[in-house]
């Protein structure tokens, strides 16, 4: 546009191997825009964002190793459920017989083998549901760092509270190293490890939910 946003500043910190990381911050604070620039859909101006030792600022979003979870789920309609989970092995040229093998252990993971065995399209299902298969269709090839963008935002009060636990249950068991987007402050006291607390463009503090309470910058 004719007059630039300033949409990140002096960003700079080290999220943890196996660590669920929490992005907070009110509306227009730039945690999605980190969060993309992470995925590569954002191309930043300055600095570098290494996976490990690796400098993948220059790397497009397909070739990095990473899955993520959209606010609107982003499911395929016109796919099935297991085509839908199956998708990235396809598109990673896998055999027919571990695509299956992967997309049954990841849909028991998620909790949902009698959707599977039913197998509609997505759009036949709850929005906890779609979710879960968003996130199984996410981890089902083994990515190094899952992105997780407001991924409750479309639930009711009851059903995210529940999907919390289970979003948690899920990393904890595979071990995945999770960046979540929220500007729910209980939801990302509950999930994260740790929190960023994002303002303006800067990251203002980051500690666990109890440091964060009781000592707030």
């Amino acid at each position: 546009g004719k007059s630039p946003v300033h949409a990140l500043k002096k960003v700079s910190f080290r999220i943890e191997p196996g660590e669920l990381f929490c992005l907070l911050g009110p509306s227009g604070c730039g945690k999605t825009t980190l969060l993309r620039c992470t995925a590569g859909l954002e191309r930043i101006t300055g600095g570098k964002i290494l996976y490990d030792d690796m400098d993948v600022t220059p790397i497009p979003p397909r070739k990095r190793d990473l899955g993520m979870v959209f606010q609107s789920f982003a499911l395929y309609p016109h796919m099935s459920v297991y085509e839908n989970v199956a998708y990235g092995l396809r598109v990673r040229k896998v055999s027919e017989s571990e695509i299956r093998k992967r997309v049954i252990a990841i849909m028991n993971l998620v909790g949902l083998p009698d959707v599977l065995e039913r197998n509609p399209s997505p759009s036949a299902l709850s929005g906890g549901q779609q979710q879960r298969i968003a996130v199984a269709r996410s981890l089902v090839y083994n990515p190094k760092i899952l992105l997780l963008d407001e991924p409750f935002a479309n639930l009711d009060a009851k059903l995210r509270r529940y999907m919390r636990a289970e979003i948690r249950r899920i990393q904890k068991v595979t071990g995945i190293t999770t960046i979540f987007v929220t500007h729910d402050q209980e939801e990302a006291m509950a999930i994260g490890d740790r929190l960023a607390i994002m303002k303006d463009g800067y990251v203002k503090q980051i500690g666990t939910a109890d440091e964060v309470y009781r000592f707030p910058n």
